[in-house]
């Protein structure tokens, strides 16, 4: 007899864009994707208002996520018009913060404080200092805590780093080119979250994660590189007449690996899906298809080898089509609910440590390009 799979009863802190795609992924029947060990419900989700809530949870999520369409557990998902009624629901085991970017960090800690898990959406916090008190409260309270970098549990990007780390499919790897970048400049108001000061915008925080990810996962995460941060970074940013970055391009180099990084964002113009990142090795390089954040496809081209004669291999295109419904965050969320059914405080995949790493990064990219935070906003600074 087969036992029960673990259900992650989550609560959902702010109704927006990203927290409707998160509630519709998990939704989806956990047949769809195989998966049998782990499963979903939304408990709770809470807005600045009580109606906004309900609208929210009416619109994409109707009859429940799929734990409770497969009658795993009792409860109906709950409106809430406060995100401390949310956390302190007793059916919720995990939060989900989907908040605009200036309030991760207080409403993070909100739910660590009420003692439940937490899946915080990217940027985890607007610098390494508040993230590192959010690890220090999370290791207090004994619970979970990852920033929600879904694209690392994107089954292309997987399947491209098994074909460079393991199958060793281009050679030593050298360069890795990533963007992604949104074309708001003249389209948006400069009230739009991408262009206000007052909300931290600007690409390098919002979508810059995305080409950071490629690059992590690719050159830091290699079995030769063991771990070991980039040994220089070098940026270039261009700023916004509000303040915030509007193009900002920046280099991390692998000595271990003879490697560099390119990362590009900005709000001027949009990522080509046929060609976001490019991943150059000694024998070929792969080329990524999709968005740079939710990748659907990959291309191996193997270089000609050298020499004449019958022993000399032609070059050869090599496409992967894995091609998916929903929007992709689901894999993270099954990621999250298996650390939680496993008793993990951090996921393996998705450590604390480079989150810390990445916010690091970032910034010194501000710091470099003159990018401060209109006062106020950072609740822990740098120099704190």
């Amino acid at each position: 007899m087969s036992s029960k799979p673990f259900v992650a009863q989550w609560g959902i802190l702010g109704c927006g864009w990203i927290s409707s795609e998160f509630v519709k992924d998990v939704s989806r029947p956990m047949s769809t994707r195989n998966v049998s060990d782990v499963s979903h419900a939304i408990a709770a989700a809470g807005s600045r208002s009580l109606s906004k809530a309900q609208a929210f949870l009416n619109e994409y999520c109707p009859n429940g996520a799929a734990a409770q369409q497969d009658g795993l557990v009792e409860f109906k998902p709950k409106p809430y018009g406060s995100y401390k009624e949310v956390v302190e629901d007793p059916n919720v085991n995990i939060v989900y913060v989907g908040t605009m970017n200036i309030c991760h960090y207080d409403d993070a800690k909100l739910a660590l404080e009420a003692g439940k898990h937490c899946l915080l959406e990217k940027p985890a916090a607007l610098n390494a200092a508040e993230w590192r008190s959010l690890v220090a409260l999370a290791s207090e309270k004994k619970v979970f805590l990852m920033e929600a970098v879904w694209t690392r549990f994107n089954p292309v990007l997987l399947a491209v780093q098994k074909a460079i780390h393991v199958d060793n499919a281009i050679g030593d790897v050298h360069c890795v080119y990533s963007d992604h970048s949104m074309a708001l400049v003249g389209k948006e108001p400069d009230t739009h979250r991408c262009l206000s000061a007052e909300l931290a915008g600007g690409p390098l925080l919002d979508v810059g994660p995305y080409p950071m990810v490629w690059s992590l996962m690719i050159l830091f995460r290699h079995p030769k590189n063991n771990m070991t941060p980039p040994e220089k970074v070098g940026s270039t940013m261009m700023k916004y007449r509000t303040g915030v970055d509007l193009a900002t391009s920046f280099t991390m180099t692998f000595p271990k690996l003879n490697a560099i990084a390119y990362c590009t964002t900005n709000l001027l113009s949009d990522t080509p899906k046929t060609s976001h990142t490019r991943i150059v090795g000694s024998k070929g390089e792969i080329t990524v298809q999709g968005y740079t954040s939710r990748p659907q496809k990959y291309i191996i081209h193997t270089y000609p080898e050298q020499g004449e004669g019958e022993g000399k291999s032609e070059p050869k295109d090599i496409l992967v089509d894995m091609s998916f419904d929903g929007f992709g965050l689901y894999w993270e969320a099954d990621a999250v609910a298996r650390c939680l059914k496993d008793g993990l405080l951090e996921c393996p995949e998705m450590t604390q440590k480079e989150t810390e790493m990445t916010m690091s990064i970032f910034d010194e990219i501000r710091k470099e390009g003159g990018y401060e935070f209109l006062p106020g906003l950072e609740r822990i600074k740098l120099d704190d």
